[in-house]
């Protein structure tokens, strides 16, 4: 029905007879970027293509190309890069690229218009109207609003049914920022504008959970989704209309949250598809959310526990992974932890940058991939070939005290139970000055049974970052750790073997690099086993 040439007749063949141009892009571009596309480069996920219009290779759809690639170029988030590149044609250059691809792609694609493509770039090109229109023909601002009207009708269509996640708000946005535009063509958009609205206030209010965060339960898309929530705040201010109040409650849970997220760097903790991030683009969502409420120690319904101590963080996984439907992305890392020392990482996660390779994407999720523990090989919760997760880590309970200044976590899951009769439990111990974190990890039978697989083999690992150094020291019975600034830290541990390994860090946007990580090794027999270990700062 889609691919057939009929449907794009029912797109619309008249132009509305107004336009509002919606509040103006306020987010920075990268000039870098933008000159290159001046240039006919456009970069992203780490893939540079030519894309140089009324070419005999136009680049919307390209065959062989990276998917990614494409629904980057097709998103045109790039408006920014080439508004802000400083070089006097960029209008211009803007101008035949948005010419082209309306003039190529005026048909339906499930590549050119796929639903989160189609709402990116329907508000990069309301945006950038203003700055386009500028720089265009005299005719350009007709084609433009005809090419986006039909765009328009288009994402109503297939927003209808199976809006989830992150696309659900980057889908509603685009259409409140559509519906916006073209208001004063009739009560039609107005009463567009109120469903719309209507349906993104009703998703955000289960969507963010009470304590906010997202349902991905991943730092990353929390910083997008609130960035696009400031986009819908921003636009009906522009239109001198109120948001709607579950938005901005959602907004107010969603800020504090996104500083949770953050190490002493800046860049966000590395769970469930996470990166570091742009850490002046985190500061300036930050600041336009208008919070000042700071990061909280906990997230009671997701499970995050955050545990800071002097110039000392932790950040903790103690929850359940995300539900059916959000674990498109999630990781196998429960209970896994991350550490940073002031604004240098200590302990972290691999984690996974946009366009990493695809066999990459696939093995950072594993269990393994995570400052947590292993049993058997076995990931904690399975991933299966299709990318959800199934037989999930259930039961994940955490007890957290504090006295004299000191903290503790108490953390359980039972993902090892049906395959090994194995729980996992780790608990956390940090010093008041934050130079001591003491850890316990226990492979015991459910509810003090006995093990039912014995003798299954254990790996609690710690990856390290990329820019520590590690060697082994007391005959193997200790590591020391070399951080950039010259501290130093120390882990021990007794009742187990330990040692270096190799590792990789993707946290970094399109970069692997080698790194080392801590292993401790060991059986759990019949009757459990437990393996304690210590992280100390070391003096001087």
């Amino acid at each position: 029905m889609l691919g057939l040439p009929l449907y794009s007749l029912t797109l619309g063949h008249r132009p509305p007879k107004s336009f509002f141009a919606v509040a103006p892009d306020p987010w920075p571009g990268d000039p870098a970027l933008g000159q290159r596309l001046v240039v006919g480069e456009f970069a992203a996920v780490g893939v540079v293509g030519a894309v140089v219009p009324a070419s005999d290779d136009p680049p919307w759809q390209r065959l062989g190309a990276n998917p990614l690639w494409l629904d980057a170029l097709n998103s045109f988030g790039w408006l920014r890069d080439l508004r802000d590149c400083g070089d006097a044609s960029s209008a211009a250059v803007a101008v035949r690229l948005v010419d082209d691809w309306a003039d190529r792609q005026w048909r339906w694609s499930p590549d050119t218009w796929k639903r989160e493509v189609l709402a990116r770039r329907i508000v990069a090109w309301i945006r950038h109207f203003d700055w386009l229109a500028a720089a265009g023909d005299a005719d350009f601002s007709g084609r433009f609003v005809f090419a986006l009207a039909r765009q328009r009708v288009h994402l109503r269509r297939a927003a209808r049914t199976g809006l989830a996640g992150q696309e659900a708000v980057a889908v509603l946005k685009a259409l409140i920022f559509a519906d916006l535009a073209f208001l004063r063509d009739g009560k039609h958009y107005e009463k567009s504008l109120a469903q719309s609205l209507a349906r993104l206030a009703k998703f955000v209010k289960r969507y963010v959970a009470h304590d906010g965060v997202v349902a991905e339960r991943a730092p990353h898309i929390q910083m997008v989704v609130l960035r696009d929530l400031l986009d819908v705040r921003a636009a009906l201010a522009s239109a001198d209309r109120r948001p709607p109040a579950e938005i901005v409650a959602a907004i107010d849970r969603l800020a504090p949250m996104l500083r949770f997220f953050r190490h002493g760097d800046g860049g966000l903790a590395l769970f469930n598809g996470s990166w570091e991030g742009d850490r002046t683009l985190i500061d300036l969502v930050l600041a336009r959310s208008g919070s000042n409420e700071g990061a909280p120690a906990m997230a009671l319904q997701s499970g995050f526990q955050r545990m800071a101590a002097g110039t000392s963080l932790v950040i903790a996984d103690a929850g359940s992974p995300p539900g059916r439907g959000m674990d498109g992305s999630a990781h196998a890392g429960t209970l896994s932890f991350e550490m940073s020392a002031a604004h240098e990482r200590l302990v972290v996660n691999c984690g996974i940058y946009p366009g990493a390779p695809r066999e990459w994407r696939q093995f950072m999720r594993y269990t393994a991939a995570h400052s947590t523990a292993v049993v058997d090989d076995t990931n904690s919760t399975e991933i299966t070939d299709h990318g959800a997760l199934e037989y999930r880590a259930g039961n994940v309970l955490v007890d957290r005290a504090e006295d004299q200044g000191a903290q503790w976590l108490d953390m359980s899951h039972d993902g090892y139970r049906s395959l090994f009769g194995i729980i996992h439990r780790r608990r956390l111990w940090l010093s008041p000055d934050g130079g001591d974190l003491r850890g316990e990890d226990l492979f015991t039978g459910p509810e003090g049974r006995p093990v039912t697989v014995p003798d299954r083999r254990f790996i609690v690992r710690f990856h390290l970052h990329p820019s520590v150094k590690a060697t082994l020291a007391q005959s193997g019975q200790a590591v020391l750790m070399r951080l950039p600034s010259g501290r130093g830290w120390r882990l021990r541990a007794a009742g187990v073997g330990i040692g270096l390994a190799e590792s990789i860090y993707l946290g970094e946007e399109g970069r692997q690099r080698r790194s080392e990580q801590i292993v401790l090794v060991g059986q759990i027999p019949i009757e459990g086993a437990a393996v304690k270990w210590a992280l100390t700062r070391m003096e001087g």
